[in-house]
């Protein structure tokens, strides 16, 4: 086989398994990246928690401030607090308040299963990718070794004039 011949054939293969290296680490990246994303996101997953403990937390000391002030205001002004009207106010103001702080836990409880849930998500596209990546690489490797053995191969069959 002659010089060129053989530098050629080198180069191919050369090329094909930098190629082939390329489309594994582009994988690598990209499975990287969506794995970093899913941790992102559950962190917010995690905040997202944590403030609606703090926010149910604020909304009690809130509560009871109100109530605080209303039955302030009832006794300020004689009335009892523990029957009829103002009982029935009070309670009104605590059963609000109740079903306030359990609609923002709910909204914040599915906004962190989204979030969880993206997470899970973003993680089968790493995998998703980093597959993709190989079966790339495996492609790009064979490819480089079909085509530089027909090379080869052909360069065999072929007679050389004046030989």
């Amino acid at each position: 086989m002659p010089a060129t011949t053989s530098a050629l054939v080198a180069a191919a293969l050369i090329s094909g398994g930098i190629s082939a290296f390329g489309q594994y680490k582009e994988g690598q990246e990209a499975s990287a990246a969506y794995r970093y994303n899913a941790d992102i996101a559950e962190q917010e997953a995690d905040f997202i928690r944590q403030g609606a403990v703090l926010n149910e937390y604020r909304q009690r000391k809130r509560l009871q401030a109100v109530t605080g002030a209303q039955a302030a205001r009832y006794a300020k002004s004689g009335v009892s607090v523990l029957t009829g009207t103002p009982l029935d106010v009070m309670t009104d103001s605590i059963a609000n308040a109740e079903l306030e702080i359990s609609i923002d836990q709910w909204n914040a409880e599915n906004m962190a299963r989204r979030k969880r849930s993206e997470a899970q998500m973003l993680r089968r596209y790493g995998k998703s990718a980093m597959s993709m990546a190989r079966t790339k690489m495996a492609g790009t490797l064979l490819t480089t070794a079909v085509d530089t053995g027909f090379k080869l191969y052909s360069e065999k069959g072929k007679t050389k004039v004046g030989k």
